[in-house]
């Protein structure tokens, strides 16, 4: 598997498990977004025709593909956060085009190496685990495709294609997650690549809210997991399914035939409950197991089993569909029915099955969907064993064109989450995970298990021939030997059972044996695999330490030097005022001098008037009067006066004013002014 989608996983469960995501699950994508723009940036590319460029970038580091819709919605979204009045960023025009300007984004560097070490680490445990249990495997990134198996499910129900694929076994791959579990730092890794590779479904496949009503109609299994006689986990999985259903104002249902069938189920346990002990330690979902775990007897099944209606009415509010005859004769004649025999271990299991799926069609209003979200019911399991397999690698059941009618509890969950974001508020992350990956490795692990009548019949041998031979221990031993496919046909065990009850013994103790072997080197190594972590851990620390000092030292070097460049800044601005404000006054005078020019042009027109006037009355004051009076007769003498009198006190007299005492008209003239280049305040640099 490609380490970039790996690592990239790992980033969108740490952004999603860290950032409040007020805008929904859109929000994990962006950061991969913006260190996509940065990195163009940083090779000197400022511009593009479209963001498709944007797009290949993106897949280019962390090889996964965001559809150019939801891109263009981010991208928009980060011009948003990074452009201000003052600079422009980002700008994405309407053609498609974008450019792009003193962008960084580093905040991944550092945890991109972190994320890459903590993926090696699982592959080289993967290898080492594989060499303790004598597997020799050609591809070791198979744990990889195991933790990609939801999503895998998932994609089914979100394309437009609905296919079915070729099962692999990763038994092996689940043993190696189970066995991790003890290690945190090992686990939570294995848990953000996991819920990693559910997030990517978002963005890759269509994920629309659910608008309908829907309705819910469950299956046998998944009310043997509600009821708390599978695993823990798988309880919480359906109750917290039932939980939002009903908070989303979902129907839930079930067809009285499944609790016909439920009741015989339990009861069979029952009668056989004194004779089963290999059974609940092979298969920790059988009944027997939480009986085991929770300490219930014979009777206990038998008082579930009785008050079985009552309680799925009253504490679940599930609705029993009491008559089921028309759907039930449709189905015996069906292809389905014909197909489900193939899958299940009695026909009365699969004519069940059968009658279901044309329930739902009925309630789907016999029309075929493409899109889920469009879906108005669903036949929900919770497969937990081979009994009750999940068939939805059944070609008819995954027919290529049209949702099928079946789906599993955890898948929808997941989907529900994905797909609604209102659902964010009730079902978080890390239940996704504790809900989803435990579920992965017990339905893997069930997988291989032999099936229930030859398990039950081996239990019967031991029982008969092998009782007091051998201890609880040796037997849960066998036992883990079975589950873990290290006696690949227990059948033969039963047919050397019929043969020679010693040999049948001996080659139990050999079985037991072995594994007390295997679970010492387990153990051993596990002892070295935690020392070497330990190791690898403080390692990593002083690393992170030494790095985090350098980053410290790096930002104080940083700081100084742009405090230093600010004081550069500063006194260089300190010079350019005072020669900008030199600037600024002999503008100011020059502007103010044409007034003081027209004035005195003005006054000296003037005075030389009152000269020729007083020459003229051979400077005699009263002849000058009397002469002056006189030429105010004239009509054009007496206008003119009038004229230059108004020019003087309206313009050159207001003017002059207004250009020393008038605030708002000397700060119009400064704005205006052309200020050379280098008299302008200098900026410092972002």
């Amino acid at each position: 598997m490609d380490k970039k989608r790996l690592v990239t996983y790992s980033l969108l469960a740490h952004i999603n498990n860290t950032g409040t995501l007020t805008k929904g699950l859109i929000e994990i994508f962006v950061p991969l977004a913006k260190s996509a723009l940065a990195e163009m940036n940083s090779e000197e590319i400022y511009s593009g025709k479209n963001i498709s460029e944007i797009k290949k970038v993106i897949k280019n580091l962390y090889s996964i593909d965001i559809p150019i819709p939801v891109l263009k919605n981010i991208l928009h979204q980060i011009a948003n956060e990074v452009n201000t009045p003052n600079e422009v960023k980002f700008t994405i025009y309407k053609d498609g085009a974008f450019s792009i300007k003193n962008y960084v984004f580093d905040e991944f560097e550092s945890l991109i190496d972190e994320k890459k070490v903590l993926i090696e680490n699982i592959e080289r445990l993967f290898h080492e685990f594989c060499s303790l249990n004598n597997i020799s495997k050609s591809e070791y990134s198979s744990i990889f495709n195991f933790l990609e198996i939801n999503k895998t499910t998932i994609s089914k129900y979100l394309t437009e294609k609905h296919k079915t694929d070729k099962k692999e076994d990763y038994t092996l791959e689940a043993q190696f997650v189970s066995f991790f579990r003890q290690i945190p730092q090992i686990y939570n890794t294995i848990k953000e690549l996991y819920l990693g590779s559910i997030l990517s479904s978002y963005i890759e496949y269509s994920t629309k809210p659910i608008e309908l009503k829907v309705e819910l109609l469950l299956d046998t299994n998944f009310i043997i997991s509600l009821i708390d006689l599978n695993t823990p986990e798988s309880t919480d999985t359906c109750r917290k399914l039932i939980e939002i259903a009903r908070h989303n104002g979902y129907r839930i249902s079930i067809l009285n035939d499944t609790i016909d069938e439920i009741q015989r189920l339990i009861l069979r346990r029952a009668e056989h409950f004194h004779e089963s002990f290999l059974t609940k330690k092979v298969n920790p979902e059988d009944i027997y197991n939480a009986c085991d775990r929770r300490g219930l007897t014979k009777t206990d099944l038998e008082n579930i089993s009785d008050k079985l209606p009552n309680l799925l009415n009253n504490e679940f509010s599930i609705t029993t569909i009491p008559v089921t005859t028309k759907y039930s004769n449709i189905a015996r004649f069906s292809k389905e029915y014909r197909n489900l025999q193939k899958f299940r271990n009695n026909n009365a299991a699969a004519l069940h099955d059968a009658t279901a799926i044309y329930y739902v069609r009925e309630k789907r209003g016999n029309k075929k969907f493409k899109a889920f979200e469009k879906v108005n019911c669903w036949f929900v399991n919770n497969a937990f064993n081979n009994e009750y397999d999940d068939f939805s690698q059944c070609k008819e059941v995954f027919n290529n064109q049209f949702q099928p009618e079946i789906i599993k509890a955890d898948v929808l969950l997941n989907i529900l989450w994905l797909s609604n974001p209102n659902i964010g508020t009730e079902l978080n992350s890390e239940e996704i995970i504790n809900v989803g990956l435990p579920a992965l490795i017990s339905s893997t692990l069930n997988e291989s298990l032999p099936k229930n009548a030859i398990i039950r019949e081996l239990d019967d041998n031991i029982q008969k021939y092998a009782k007091d031979k051998l201890s609880d221990e040796q037997i849960v031993r066998v036992a883990t030997r079975i589950a873990n496919k290290q006696i690949s046909k227990v059948e033969n065990l039963n047919k050397l059972a019929d043969e020679s009850k010693e040999k049948f013994v001996k080659r139990l103790q050999e079985e037991a044996e072995k594994q007390k072997k295997i679970e010492e080197k387990r153990i051993a190594q596990f002892e070295k695999i935690v020392v070497d972590l330990r190791k690898e851990s403080e390692k990593i620390r002083k690393e992170k330490a030494n790095l985090d000092a350098k980053k410290s030292e790096n930002d104080r070097l940083k700081d100084e030097l742009v405090q230093s460049k600010a004081k550069e800044i500063e006194k260089e601005n300190e010079i350019r005022e005072l020669k900008r404000n030199k600037f600024i006054k002999k503008k100011l005078s020059n502007w103010r001098k044409k007034s003081w020019i027209e004035l005195t042009i003005s006054l000296l027109i003037a005075v030389i008037g009152l000269i020729i006037l007083m020459f003229k009355s051979n400077w005699n004051l009263s002849v000058a009067t009397d002469l002056f009076i006189s030429l105010k007769g004239n009509i054009i003498i007496s206008f003119l006066l009038f004229f230059a009198a108004t020019i003087f006190s309206a313009i050159i007299i207001r003017t002059l004013f207004n250009k020393y005492r008038n605030v708002s008209n000397i700060k119009a003239f400064i704005e205006l002014l052309d200020i050379p280049d280098d008299l302008k305040e200098v900026k410092p640099s972002r």
